[in-house]
Protein backbone atom coordinates (compact mmCIF):
# COMPACT_ATOMS: atom_id res chain seq x y z
CA UNK A 1 0.00 0.00 0.00
CA UNK A 2 1.16 3.58 -0.57
CA UNK A 3 1.98 5.85 2.34
CA UNK A 4 -1.01 6.89 4.40
CA UNK A 5 -1.79 9.99 6.43
CA UNK A 6 -4.10 9.24 9.36
CA UNK A 7 -5.16 12.38 11.20
CA UNK A 8 -6.46 12.37 14.74
CA UNK A 9 -7.82 15.08 16.98
CA UNK A 10 -6.66 15.38 20.56
CA UNK A 11 -9.17 15.40 23.38
CA UNK A 12 -6.80 18.00 24.82
CA UNK A 13 -7.92 20.46 22.15
CA UNK A 14 -11.52 20.00 23.28
CA UNK A 15 -10.89 20.52 26.99
CA UNK A 16 -13.42 23.07 28.35
CA UNK A 17 -14.88 23.37 24.83
CA UNK A 18 -16.87 25.32 23.77
CA UNK A 19 -16.70 26.99 27.22
CA UNK A 20 -15.78 25.81 30.72
CA UNK A 21 -19.36 26.10 31.94
CA UNK A 22 -20.83 24.32 28.92
CA UNK A 23 -18.19 21.74 28.02
CA UNK A 24 -19.26 19.06 25.57
CA UNK A 25 -19.74 15.57 26.90
CA UNK A 26 -17.27 12.91 25.83
CA UNK A 27 -19.87 11.54 23.42
CA UNK A 28 -20.37 15.00 21.89
CA UNK A 29 -16.62 15.38 21.44
CA UNK A 30 -16.34 12.03 19.67
CA UNK A 31 -19.29 12.91 17.45
CA UNK A 32 -17.68 16.25 16.53
CA UNK A 33 -14.35 14.62 15.71
CA UNK A 34 -16.06 12.09 13.48
CA UNK A 35 -18.19 14.74 11.76
CA UNK A 36 -15.07 16.84 11.10
CA UNK A 37 -13.52 13.97 9.14
CA UNK A 38 -10.70 12.86 11.40
CA UNK A 39 -9.70 9.20 11.34
CA UNK A 40 -8.98 9.01 15.04
CA UNK A 41 -8.89 10.67 18.42
CA UNK A 42 -6.17 10.89 21.05
CA UNK A 43 -6.46 10.77 24.83
CA UNK A 44 -5.44 9.23 28.12
CA UNK A 45 -6.54 6.01 29.80
CA UNK A 46 -10.23 6.90 29.87
CA UNK A 47 -12.37 3.72 29.94
CA UNK A 48 -15.35 5.46 28.31
CA UNK A 49 -13.31 6.00 25.14
CA UNK A 50 -13.29 2.28 24.35
CA UNK A 51 -17.01 1.97 23.47
CA UNK A 52 -17.03 5.46 21.93
CA UNK A 53 -14.27 4.52 19.48
CA UNK A 54 -16.39 1.53 18.43
CA UNK A 55 -19.54 3.65 18.19
CA UNK A 56 -17.97 6.30 15.95
CA UNK A 57 -15.47 4.04 14.15
CA UNK A 58 -12.51 6.10 15.29
CA UNK A 59 -8.98 4.87 15.91
CA UNK A 60 -7.49 5.58 19.34
CA UNK A 61 -4.06 7.05 20.00
CA UNK A 62 -3.21 6.68 23.66
CA UNK A 63 -1.16 9.04 25.83
CA UNK A 64 0.73 7.86 28.90
CA UNK A 65 2.70 9.99 31.35
CA UNK A 66 5.50 7.72 32.53
CA UNK A 67 6.43 9.88 35.49
CA UNK A 68 5.06 7.52 38.10
CA UNK A 69 6.11 4.05 39.22
CA UNK A 70 2.93 2.56 37.76
CA UNK A 71 3.99 2.85 34.11
CA UNK A 72 3.93 -0.93 33.83
CA UNK A 73 0.33 -1.03 35.07
CA UNK A 74 -0.59 1.64 32.53
CA UNK A 75 0.97 -0.28 29.65
CA UNK A 76 -0.88 -3.44 30.62
CA UNK A 77 -4.14 -1.48 30.82
CA UNK A 78 -3.43 -0.05 27.38
CA UNK A 79 -4.00 -3.44 25.74
CA UNK A 80 -7.76 -3.08 26.30
CA UNK A 81 -7.82 0.15 24.28
CA UNK A 82 -6.38 -1.42 21.11
CA UNK A 83 -4.47 1.79 20.41
CA UNK A 84 -2.89 2.39 17.04
CA UNK A 85 0.03 4.08 18.78
CA UNK A 86 0.98 5.07 22.31
CA UNK A 87 2.57 8.44 22.97
CA UNK A 88 4.88 8.46 26.00
CA UNK A 89 5.89 11.47 28.10
CA UNK A 90 8.99 10.11 29.81
CA UNK A 91 9.77 11.12 33.38
CA UNK A 92 10.76 14.66 34.38
CA UNK A 93 12.97 17.57 33.40
CA UNK A 94 15.62 16.52 35.92
CA UNK A 95 15.72 12.85 34.90
CA UNK A 96 19.18 12.00 33.64
CA UNK A 97 19.57 10.62 30.11
CA UNK A 98 21.07 7.48 31.62
CA UNK A 99 18.00 6.83 33.77
CA UNK A 100 15.67 7.75 30.92
CA UNK A 101 17.37 5.38 28.47
CA UNK A 102 17.29 2.53 30.99
CA UNK A 103 13.58 3.06 31.59
CA UNK A 104 12.87 3.32 27.87
CA UNK A 105 14.55 -0.04 27.31
CA UNK A 106 12.27 -1.60 29.94
CA UNK A 107 9.18 0.08 28.47
CA UNK A 108 9.93 -1.01 24.89
CA UNK A 109 10.60 -4.57 26.01
CA UNK A 110 7.26 -4.78 27.81
CA UNK A 111 5.42 -3.04 24.95
CA UNK A 112 6.86 -5.55 22.50
CA UNK A 113 5.66 -8.41 24.69
CA UNK A 114 2.19 -6.87 24.83
CA UNK A 115 2.02 -6.13 21.11
CA UNK A 116 1.92 -2.37 21.64
CA UNK A 117 3.59 0.38 19.59
CA UNK A 118 5.05 3.07 21.85
CA UNK A 119 6.66 6.31 20.71
CA UNK A 120 8.88 8.57 22.82
CA UNK A 121 7.73 12.16 22.55
CA UNK A 122 10.07 15.13 22.61
CA UNK A 123 8.44 17.42 25.16
CA UNK A 124 9.36 20.12 27.64
CA UNK A 125 9.35 19.26 31.35
CA UNK A 126 10.23 15.64 30.56
CA UNK A 127 13.48 13.76 30.08
CA UNK A 128 13.47 14.78 26.39
CA UNK A 129 13.05 18.51 26.93
CA UNK A 130 16.10 19.61 24.93
CA UNK A 131 17.70 18.42 21.68
CA UNK A 132 20.87 17.58 23.57
CA UNK A 133 19.14 15.40 26.19
CA UNK A 134 17.05 13.66 23.55
CA UNK A 135 20.12 12.96 21.44
CA UNK A 136 21.92 11.55 24.47
CA UNK A 137 18.98 9.27 25.29
CA UNK A 138 18.91 8.12 21.68
CA UNK A 139 22.66 7.38 21.69
CA UNK A 140 22.49 5.44 24.95
CA UNK A 141 19.48 3.44 23.81
CA UNK A 142 21.08 2.50 20.50
CA UNK A 143 24.37 1.52 22.10
CA UNK A 144 22.60 -0.80 24.53
CA UNK A 145 20.00 -2.29 22.17
CA UNK A 146 21.42 -1.87 18.68
CA UNK A 147 18.20 -0.08 17.67
CA UNK A 148 17.33 3.59 17.30
CA UNK A 149 14.60 5.23 19.35
CA UNK A 150 11.21 5.55 17.67
CA UNK A 151 10.26 9.16 18.34
CA UNK A 152 7.00 11.04 18.48
CA UNK A 153 7.84 14.49 17.18
CA UNK A 154 6.58 17.79 18.52
CA UNK A 155 9.00 20.43 17.32
CA UNK A 156 7.23 23.26 19.13
CA UNK A 157 9.16 22.33 22.28
CA UNK A 158 12.61 22.45 20.72
CA UNK A 159 11.70 25.64 18.84
CA UNK A 160 10.85 27.52 22.01
CA UNK A 161 13.70 26.04 24.06
CA UNK A 162 16.14 27.23 21.40
CA UNK A 163 14.25 30.41 20.39
CA UNK A 164 14.52 29.42 16.74
CA UNK A 165 13.89 32.14 14.18
CA UNK A 166 12.19 31.43 10.83
CA UNK A 167 12.84 29.64 8.62
CA UNK A 168 12.60 26.85 11.20
CA UNK A 169 13.53 23.83 9.08
CA UNK A 170 17.32 24.34 8.81
CA UNK A 171 17.67 24.29 12.59
CA UNK A 172 15.02 21.72 13.51
CA UNK A 173 15.32 19.20 10.66
CA UNK A 174 19.03 18.50 10.74
CA UNK A 175 18.84 14.72 11.05
CA UNK A 176 17.25 12.32 8.59
CA UNK A 177 17.75 9.52 11.09
CA UNK A 178 15.33 11.24 13.46
CA UNK A 179 12.43 10.86 11.04
CA UNK A 180 13.16 7.46 9.51
CA UNK A 181 11.24 5.51 12.18
CA UNK A 182 8.74 8.25 13.03
CA UNK A 183 5.09 7.32 12.63
CA UNK A 184 3.58 9.93 14.96
CA UNK A 185 3.90 13.71 14.64
CA UNK A 186 2.20 16.57 16.48
CA UNK A 187 1.48 19.48 14.18
CA UNK A 188 0.88 22.41 16.52
CA UNK A 189 1.78 25.76 14.93
CA UNK A 190 4.62 27.49 16.76
CA UNK A 191 7.33 30.06 16.47
CA UNK A 192 10.56 30.53 18.38
CA UNK A 193 8.92 32.20 21.36
CA UNK A 194 5.49 30.58 21.52
CA UNK A 195 4.75 26.84 21.58
CA UNK A 196 1.38 27.64 20.00
CA UNK A 197 0.31 30.34 17.57
CA UNK A 198 -3.14 30.76 16.00
CA UNK A 199 -3.69 29.14 12.63
CA UNK A 200 -6.22 31.76 11.59
CA UNK A 201 -7.23 35.29 12.42
CA UNK A 202 -10.72 34.09 13.38
CA UNK A 203 -12.18 35.51 10.18
CA UNK A 204 -11.22 32.71 7.81
CA UNK A 205 -7.73 33.91 6.90
CA UNK A 206 -4.53 32.06 7.70
CA UNK A 207 -2.40 33.98 10.20
CA UNK A 208 1.04 35.28 9.11
CA UNK A 209 2.60 33.17 11.87
CA UNK A 210 0.89 30.04 10.58
CA UNK A 211 2.18 30.64 7.07
CA UNK A 212 5.74 30.52 8.42
CA UNK A 213 4.89 27.35 10.33
CA UNK A 214 3.30 25.83 7.22
CA UNK A 215 6.63 26.18 5.42
CA UNK A 216 8.18 24.13 8.22
CA UNK A 217 5.42 21.51 8.10
CA UNK A 218 6.00 21.17 4.36
CA UNK A 219 9.73 20.61 4.87
CA UNK A 220 9.05 18.12 7.68
CA UNK A 221 6.65 16.04 5.58
CA UNK A 222 9.06 16.20 2.65
CA UNK A 223 11.81 14.80 4.87
CA UNK A 224 9.45 12.14 6.17
CA UNK A 225 8.64 11.04 2.60
CA UNK A 226 12.34 10.87 1.77
CA UNK A 227 13.30 8.73 4.77
CA UNK A 228 10.43 6.27 5.25
CA UNK A 229 9.36 3.18 3.29
CA UNK A 230 6.63 3.51 0.69
CA UNK A 231 4.06 1.72 2.85
CA UNK A 232 4.62 3.82 5.99
CA UNK A 233 1.59 5.15 7.87
CA UNK A 234 1.85 8.52 9.61
CA UNK A 235 -0.45 9.37 12.51
CA UNK A 236 -0.64 13.14 12.59
CA UNK A 237 -2.27 15.30 15.24
CA UNK A 238 -3.22 18.76 13.99
CA UNK A 239 -3.70 20.47 17.30
CA UNK A 240 -4.11 23.68 19.13
CA UNK A 241 -4.49 23.53 22.86
CA UNK A 242 -7.32 24.93 24.97
CA UNK A 243 -7.44 28.57 25.92
CA UNK A 244 -6.75 29.74 29.46
CA UNK A 245 -6.95 26.38 31.31
CA UNK A 246 -4.48 24.65 29.02
CA UNK A 247 -1.88 27.37 29.12
CA UNK A 248 -1.08 27.06 25.43
CA UNK A 249 -4.00 29.08 24.13
CA UNK A 250 -4.69 32.63 25.23
CA UNK A 251 -8.03 34.35 25.69
CA UNK A 252 -7.42 36.38 22.51
CA UNK A 253 -7.05 33.25 20.32
CA UNK A 254 -9.71 32.30 17.76
CA UNK A 255 -11.67 29.08 18.20
CA UNK A 256 -8.99 26.42 18.76
CA UNK A 257 -11.15 23.52 17.56
CA UNK A 258 -11.92 25.22 14.27
CA UNK A 259 -8.24 26.10 13.97
CA UNK A 260 -7.33 22.42 14.46
CA UNK A 261 -9.58 21.53 11.52
CA UNK A 262 -7.88 24.20 9.41
CA UNK A 263 -4.46 22.81 10.33
CA UNK A 264 -5.64 19.33 9.32
CA UNK A 265 -6.90 20.62 5.97
CA UNK A 266 -3.61 22.39 5.27
CA UNK A 267 -1.66 19.23 6.12
CA UNK A 268 -3.74 17.24 3.68
CA UNK A 269 -3.00 19.78 0.95
CA UNK A 270 0.73 19.43 1.62
CA UNK A 271 0.41 15.64 1.66
CA UNK A 272 -1.51 15.57 -1.61
CA UNK A 273 1.12 17.77 -3.27
CA UNK A 274 3.88 15.45 -2.10
CA UNK A 275 2.10 12.32 -3.33
CA UNK A 276 1.71 13.95 -6.74
CA UNK A 277 5.44 14.58 -7.10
Amino acid sequence: MPRQLRTFAGLWTLRDYPAPNSEWSLDEKFAAVKAAGFEGIGGMLIPETIPLCAKYHLEYILYINADRPNWEVQLRQAVDYHPKRINIHLMDHDTTPEDAAALWIDMVNLADQLGLLIDLEIHRDTATETPEKSARIGDLYQKQTGRPVRWSLDHSHFATVKHVNPPFAPRLLNSNELTSLVRHIHFRPFNGHHAQVPATDGRGNLSPEFLLYRDFATALLQQWFETTPEDAVLYACPENGPCVSGGYGLSCFPDVWLDAIVIRDELRKIWDNLTDI
